[in-house]
């Protein structure tokens, strides 16, 4: 969006529910796995590219360093855009547990609404675990901000700083609204992420805080908070697409968020699939105790000997 289009700007967007049943059914056959509390290794996060690591990832921004014109992100997720545009392996995902226990303490089924003092404090959140503070962490901004390059298709200006004290006031009640709630928990916290990001409100952090508002929305419907971290992976695992598909997405108000809502869904439900095999082969392993042994395991990996 351009600084002129935020004269029109409301919270009018398209949805084609119909084309989002597979997508919604699929989701369905993997809830189980959102709701476990055991979860693969490979779901453990680090706060910081590996040491040694080839890929040429660049160190995180200072926090509260204003983006500067025309590429407006920050090195870091410059890198994983390139590393993905390359085949490269992407950087992991930054750590957030301190936030994800906040969220499943305050949103319980059945508890408040979300409040913008809870947006604000998942972003202070956000900055804490990034080891800086400063008057950025956990307050809006107060000076204009742009995101975006050429490869992702562009560049966005988020709301004008002037309008944001107004603007969120209105996110609160739009993200709360009947006909949202109605909705699938999953394309609900789709749609509050899209929009969150789409104003743009922090200096800096917009797309974690975005990502973990996404969770805090599932964990009020009921999703076991380490479900809910599929769907913040999928994201960090395609960033290309995701920034790519933001920017397409921006372009033109109302919005027609379905394609990202598919995409958001389609990465969940991928998420969710490896969580489910990693219960399985538990479970297995469980009504096989044989199977606990480290030689056998061996024998049974090389197959019959002689062939």
């Amino acid at each position: 969006m351009r600084v002129e289009d935020w004269a029109s700007f409301d919270f009018s967007y398209s949805l084609d529910l119909r084309s989002l049943v597979p997508h919604i059914l699929a989701l369905e056959q993997y809830k189980a796995a959102a709701l476990s509390p055991v979860l693969p290794p490979h779901w453990l996060e680090v706060s910081q590219p590996p040491t040694g690591d080839e890929s040429g990832a660049a160190d995180p921004p200072v926090w509260g360093a204003l983006r500067s014109a025309p590429s407006g992100i920050s090195a870091a997720e410059q890198s994983a855009d390139d590393q993905a545009a390359a085949g490269a392996r992407p950087v992991p995902v930054r750590d957030s547990s301190k936030a994800r226990a906040w969220i499943k303490h305050r949103f319980v089924p059945g508890s408040a609404p979300v409040a913008l003092a809870d947006i604000l404090e998942l972003h202070r959140m956000v900055a804490e675990e990034q080891g800086v503070g400063g008057p950025t962490a956990g307050a809006p901004r107060t000076t204009n901000v742009e995101v975006g390059r050429e490869l992702v298709g562009g560049v966005h200006q988020g709301a004008p700083a002037r309008r944001l004290p107004q603007l969120m006031v209105e996110y609160v009640s739009f993200i709360d609204r009947e006909d949202l709630r109605s909705l699938p928990p999953v394309i609900h916290a789709l749609i509050a992420h899209f929009f969150l990001d789409t104003i743009h409100p922090f200096v800096d952090g917009n797309g974690r805080t975005s990502r973990l508002l996404a969770a805090a929305i599932l964990s009020r419907h009921g999703y076991n908070v380490h479900g809910t971290y599929g769907l913040i992976r999928c994201f960090y695992r395609h960033e290309l697409r995701y920034h790519t598909m933001l920017h397409r997405i921006w372009q033109c108000c109302p919005f027609a968020v379905t394609s990202f809502v598919a995409f958001g869904i389609e990465g969940f439900v991928l998420e969710l699939k490896s969580v489910d095999t990693f219960i399985k082969m538990k479970l297995n392993r469980l009504r096989a105790p044989e199977l606990r042994t480290p030689g056998l395991r061996r024998r049974i990996r090389a197959g019959p000997r002689g062939l």
